[in-house]
């Protein structure tokens, strides 16, 4: 197993340039995310992936439609989705245009790889592709996916009391390099708390080495009820 270095990053759409209106809510946090995303990068060598949750796949929870999807650095925008709501068929869902606008600019481009899961993948379907993504050479894992979305009761899952003790979880492994405890969520609460995260997160569980990584939670928020982290796991 061959994990160099990895960062989370919020999938909030709003970090998409432009999405956010004429003032920008948003700002800070893309900074902070983009500063993660350089550090984690810079820190070692290693091929980029950036992996995301996506409805994508399986939808109507066909089982035989497949865990993982690749797509092309150079697919279309999915963007105008949040605008007036017509996109391409082919067009790259939100989290990984939040990666690929985080990693534009920092070099070796043509590096990177782009892969949804599924957003009903098992947690040992999660555990298995994370180990095959990092399996054949030293990979940098870009993993965008928010934590829950039920903090408030103006949050978009409304108020459900179990999501502070879940989102501090998280961020507990994530700062422990702690895969199992990642591997270990719930599905079934993370649909209650609508934390669409929880595949690509469980991804990077599989792909942990808590032996040669350290874990640092930069952010821990949760301004509009969602759980927005950033985290980075660097070589010790």
């Amino acid at each position: 197993m061959s994990l160099a270095s990895a960062v989370v990053v919020p999938a909030a759409p709003a970090l998409l340039p432009g999405l956010g209106g004429s003032v920008d809510p948003l700002g800070p946090l893309r900074s902070t995310a983009r500063d993660a995303v350089a550090e984690a990068l810079a820190a070692a060598p290693g091929a980029w992936v950036v992996v995301v949750a996506s409805a994508t796949h399986r939808e109507g929870g066909d089982a035989r439609r497949p865990v993982r999807q690749e797509w092309p650095l150079d697919a279309p925008t999915g963007a105008p989705r949040y605008t007036h709501g017509r996109v391409m068929p082919d067009a790259l869902p939100t989290g990984l245009e939040i990666g690929r606008e985080l990693l534009d600019g920092l070099g070796a481009y043509e590096r990177v790889r782009l892969v949804s899961v599924a957003d009903d993948a098992a947690p040992a379907e999660c555990a298995t592709l994370g180990a095959r993504i990092v399996a054949d050479a030293p990979t940098v894992l870009v993993v965008v996916g928010d934590g829950s979305a039920t903090r408030t009761l103006k949050a978009p899952g409304h108020l459900d009391e179990r999501s502070e003790a879940f989102d501090a979880e998280l961020s507990r492994a994530l700062a422990a390099v702690d895969g199992p405890a990642l591997l270990a969520v719930d599905p079934h609460l993370a649909d209650a708390l609508w934390c669409r995260g929880r595949p690509a997160l469980q991804v990077l569980g599989g792909a942990a080495d808590a032996t040669a990584l350290r874990g640092d939670v930069v952010l821990d928020e949760a301004p509009y009820g969602v759980g927005y982290l950033v985290a980075t796991w660097l070589p010790r």
